[in-house]
């Protein structure tokens, strides 16, 4: 899977993101995130969900990776791997601590992934695509027609212009 690059662009327009990657991760975060968090919190995984969605991906309002899992599930694989966390966890997630357990879950997540697009868009992995089209960003309805490329934007903009050259000291 050497060509499997993860961008989420849609450079032809064709509808489907021009890169597997994206199609890979798409379909493995749910998977990744039940592996990490699911030996300790079980069936309570659902509430925890519940609470605040496993995902927060690229949708028609243009904001996207603002909430999810993603801090629990990188906090819970750097401590576990024993690289120095800020703030790490008391309970380590992902096997219940226990290394080996937690690589075997995630190997099974991928697995799990694999399987279910090999199912769906066939056995060459460097053909798997994510749709592109909903996540295009759409404006106001009746007010303007056309719709953008998803864009992963920053959160704070600045522009900056100088009259003048400052003169040195």
């Amino acid at each position: 899977m050497a060509n499997c690059r993860g961008s989420r662009l849609d450079r032809d327009l064709d509808g489907k993101i021009d890169d597997p990657g994206a199609a890979i991760l798409d379909q493995a975060w749910p998977n990744i995130t039940d592996a990490v968090m699911g030996p300790v919190l079980g069936e309570q995984l659902a509430q925890l969900a519940s609470l605040m969605t496993r995902d927060n991906a690229p949708s028609s309002q243009g904001s996207a990776y603002l909430d999810g899992w993603y801090g629990y599930v990188d906090k819970d694989l750097r401590t576990i791997t024993g690289q120095s966390v800020e703030g790490a966890f008391h309970t380590k997630f992902c096997g219940r601590g226990d290394l080996a357990a937690c690589r075997s879950d995630l190997w099974a997540a991928l697995d799990a992934a694999g399987a279910a697009l090999e199912t769906t868009q066939g056995a060459d992995p460097t053909a798997w695509r994510a749709d592109a089209t909903h996540e295009r960003i759409r404006f106001a309805p009746g007010l303007l027609t056309d719709s953008m490329r998803w864009t992963n934007r920053s959160t704070f903009q600045q522009a900056v212009s100088f009259e003048a050259h400052r003169a040195p000291r």
